[in-house]
């Protein structure tokens, strides 16, 4: 039986985790601290498929942190991974900096952003279709 695993991890419940839960049945929602990683670690083994969504809005320096543990596990660093919260202006310096995720930054009103195509990326990318 195959099994799939979204992880979203976030300093502050927001509107991704909102539209994250309303679409995905299996979803661990977690703050991204050493403790956080070394559990996805270990659940990753019994896992077929993972995608990490990290919301980036706040405690940046510990989001860097977070991402490089990530980056430096050989299983995990290829798994999806996008990243979300960021302002325009920062999408280029996180982009440049982890060039494996995808940066998805909401421009104009929340209320307007098409929640929907993001999603259907993670989807497929959980379902191991992309």
């Amino acid at each position: 039986m195959s099994t799939a695993m979204m992880y979203y991890l976030a300093w502050q419940e927001d509107d991704w985790l909102d539209e994250i839960l309303d679409r995905f049945r299996h979803v661990n929602a977690l703050v991204p601290t050493p403790k956080t990683f070394q559990q996805i670690k270990e659940q990753r083994n019994e896992l077929d498929r993972v995608v990490i969504v990290l919301n980036a809005a706040y405690e940046q320096e510990k989001c860097r942190e977070f991402l490089q543990m990530l980056e430096d596990d050989e299983r995990l660093s290829s798994d999806p991974l996008y990243i979300v919260g960021l302002k325009p202006e920062e999408e280029e310096n996180w982009q440049k900096a982890h060039p494996h995720a995808r940066i998805i930054v909401i421009t104009g009103f929340a209320v307007e952003f098409d929640y929907d195509s993001v999603l259907a990326l993670m989807e497929a990318d959980l379902e191991g279709a992309r």
